[in-house]
């Protein structure tokens, strides 16, 4: 029969080794991940997100797709932002925002998954 939990004091000597070395996850990514996994749980937040994965946005045209007040989208800008998310910089006098390039992929994926299941 099989444990999960070795009893064996050798085997449980290994089985401890294997665990910590499979603990590779620092304090400060976990608290990285939280912030940026807090951010996108908000859904205007989201839709924000998924727009400029797109392309980038000027406020104007975020403002527009989201229906929603000016000072709304820019403190929601500002959250995504500060954890990293989105990007912002000028273009003449344009205020525009771009989804950070680490986290393209994770909404290539999540379009991906929505044709799928669409299918």
């Amino acid at each position: 029969m099989s444990y999960c939990c070795p009893v064996d004091p050798e085997k449980k000597k290994e089985w401890e080794e294997r665990m910590l070395q499979e603990i590779d996850f620092p304090d400060d990514d976990i608290k990285k991940a939280s912030e940026v996994f807090s951010a996108l749980g908000h859904p205007i937040r989201l839709k924000i997100a998924y727009f400029l994965s797109q392309r980038d946005h000027c406020v104007c045209e975020l403002i527009f797709k989201l229906n929603e007040m000016q000072n709304l989208v820019s403190y929601h800008l500002t959250i995504l932002k500060d954890c990293g998310v989105v990007e912002a910089y000028n273009r003449s006098k344009w205020h525009f925002y771009r989804l950070n390039p680490e986290f393209v992929d994770i909404f290539n994926i999540i379009a991906h998954l929505q044709e799928k299941k669409s299918e």
